[in-house]
């Protein structure tokens, strides 16, 4: 971690020129500036406490955790990427393949909510959630170790999964010849296409609940992950009270550090990981109570082939 941490300090030195945080870079080291923010992040509390445990003020904390927020998620293209070469994805493959013996997995995606104070009483209501409180929809792809390769961070709680994912640039990625060989995991709120593959709503054969159990083993990475950097960061878990553009910049930030943890292999707080066999009972449960009806399609196709050519021998 420490040459990412290293730029992200050089970045935060030397990004701005206001007199205000002019003045605090004289006055506060770029060390303290990235300790006191990452206290911010490892806490969840508000400024003020952060301000008090620096000995600061809550205008020069919250100036800190911004500016060094910016400064970390500088670093997401470095950190946060697809797989580019052939060996790359192969890897990734052979990974996924060994939890739950899906083939052609390179990642696993989703959404998670991160919960705001309400933005404003104008459009306000654009972020509240299904389940009633204001947030930020977070969509993230994730491979086997756990780590982020994709981050969306900029639509409200009311935005549904399917719909970010469509207006997504992974989207258009993952669309390109270079992945013509690759599968990414969603859950059934996801619309089924020839690189994002979901559960079936209906099984009949013992192949098509082998290919159920083993889409959601192998997907319930990304729930875990979203586990993982909660308990890593707990800001994300408690919420935020900051300006929009400084709560998506922290979001990033937290995603740009677990990466780092994960690739330094840092001891991980515990993931809480469910009963895998609850977990699937309940999710199973889930899809097979849904009743949208089944329109034939080539990406319904191409799963039936897989199906009958993997699961059916397995």
């Amino acid at each position: 971690m420490s040459r990412g941490v290293h730029n992200a300090l050089l970045i935060t030195e030397d990004s701005d020129s206001s007199d205000f945080e002019e003045e605090i870079n004289n006055s506060i080291a770029p060390m303290t500036q990235l300790l006191i923010t990452l206290r911010f992040y490892a806490t969840g509390n508000f400024l003020i406490t952060v301000g008090d445990f620096g000995g600061i003020s809550v205008a020069s904390a919250g100036k800190i955790v911004k500016r060094v927020s910016y400064a970390l998620a500088f670093l997401s293209s470095r950190y946060i990427r697809l797989p580019e070469t052939p060996e790359e994805k192969m890897e990734l493959k052979v990974q996924f393949y060994g939890l739950a013996r899906f083939p052609k997995v390179i990642g696993a995606i989703d959404c998670t909510h991160i919960k705001l104070q309400c933005p404003s009483k104008e459009y306000g209501e654009l972020y509240r959630n299904r389940k009633g409180y204001f947030s930020l929809n977070v969509q993230a792809l994730v491979n086997a170790n756990l780590e982020f390769m994709d981050v969306v961070v900029r639509w409200p709680g009311s935005a549904h999964d399917s719909n970010i994912f469509a207006n997504s640039r992974l989207k258009a990625r993952i669309e390109l010849p270079e992945f013509s060989d690759c599968i990414i995991l969603g859950d059934s709120g996801y619309a089924l296409s020839h690189y994002l593959l979901t559960p079936l709503a209906r099984t009949t054969t013992n192949a098509e609940r082998l290919y159920n159990e083993s889409q959601i083993r192998t997907r319930n990475v990304v729930e875990r992950s979203f586990g993982v950097w909660k308990r890593r960061f707990p800001v994300l878990f408690f919420g935020l009270r900051l300006k929009m553009e400084t709560t998506m910049a922290v979001i990033q930030a937290c995603a740009v550090l677990h990466n780092m943890a994960r690739l330094q292999n840092d001891p991980q707080p515990p993931d809480d990981k469910e009963n895998i066999k609850q977990l699937l009972s309940a999710e199973i449960s889930e899809i097979e109570a849904a009743t949208q009806p089944q329109i034939n399609s080539p990406a319904q196709a191409l799963r039936t082939a897989l199906i009958m050519e993997h699961f059916s021998v397995l």
